[in-house]
């Protein structure tokens, strides 16, 4: 089927829609942008007038948007699909490369590397109009994954080796996390693992780890889609009881209470802004933010 010269965005936010920076840059650039919005089939649009590609934007992706997705790739299996999300996980990038997406973009949107492949879609869809392009080409910084610049650390090395159990701990937070195969894996036994944690982070390993885990809970809980119950697991909590005496424990409600909190007009949700409740957990980004100054090597 012949392209259209457009870029078709398919909304499937759960939230209210806001412009994102990669429309502008999609107008910014020249490309004709069309939205099909929830509850719309983009399936007969993409039939009818094929766009140089679809791009299906998730705010937290859900069952139906996904199949949504997956259908559209299915049914109309020559145009080339983006997938744009807020929520990420490994898995979710897996299944969509899986369900054979051109790419896939995390919020914030690197722009420069999303027009580019926008830009070799129209080349490749629309080579007739190639040689008369007057679009400008984005230079794109293809930067190494933050996780691939973690190295072993050499003997002495406290930040590497801090950085290496982080970067563990966030990759595996879904997980049971034993202390003892973190530090095996920084080379230095469960004491000494806690006592770098202590001396760099101000806190004990374990401590951390059950911030970092309550921290993860709060920013799921933001989902309305997902029940306390998968927001548990999700964290790495294998007892629901356990999880919600925790949660209320370092938050001052419980998960379903603070859920509430967060609900303003409209269904809409927003951070909390209950200084009493901040007054008894830091917030995970002040806690970066301390680990950052005394561990260089996490200010990248």
């Amino acid at each position: 089927m012949q392209a259209h010269d457009y870029v078709l965005v398919v909304v499937r936010d759960l939230q209210e829609t806001h412009e994102k920076d990669y429309h502008r840059a999609l107008v910014q650039r020249g490309y004709d942008v069309r939205l099909v919005g929830a509850g719309q089939d983009p399936i007969p649009i993409m039939t009818n007038q094929p766009p140089i590609a679809a791009c299906f934007q998730f705010d937290y992706p859900d069952l139906q948007g996904l199949a949504d997705l997956r259908q559209a790739k299915q049914r109309v299996a020559s145009v080339p699909l983006l997938m744009v999300t807020q929520a990420h996980s490994e898995s979710l990038a897996v299944w969509a490369f899986r369900t054979r997406v051109w790419d896939y973009f995390v919020h914030p949107v690197d722009l420069a590397r999303f027009m580019e492949v926008v830009d070799t879609l129209h080349d490749l869809r629309l080579p007739e109009r190639t040689a008369g392009s007057t679009r400008k080409a984005m230079e794109v910084s293809n930067q190494i994954p933050p996780e691939a610049r973690i190295r072993f650390p050499a003997p002495g090395d406290q930040h590497a080796r801090l950085d290496l159990a982080i970067t563990f701990i966030e990759q595996h937070l879904h997980q049971k996390i034993a202390q003892a195969d973190v530090a095996a894996r920084c080379g230095l036994s469960a004491f000494q693992l806690s006592r770098l944690f202590r001396k760099l982070t101000g806190t004990t390993f374990q401590e951390f780890l059950l911030r970092r885990r309550i921290s993860e809970a709060q920013r799921l809980l933001a989902n309305p889609r997902v029940s306390v119950t998968d927001v548990c697991f999700s964290v790495g909590f294998r007892d629901l009881s356990y999880f919600t005496r925790t949660f209320q424990k370092h938050v001052g409600q419980t998960p379903t209470a603070y859920r509430h909190t967060l609900t303003v007009q409209y269904g809409q949700f927003q951070p909390i802004t209950d200084h009493g409740v901040h007054h008894h957990v830091e917030s995970l980004d002040g806690r970066l933010a301390m680990m950052r100054q005394h561990a260089p090597c996490l200010a990248r």
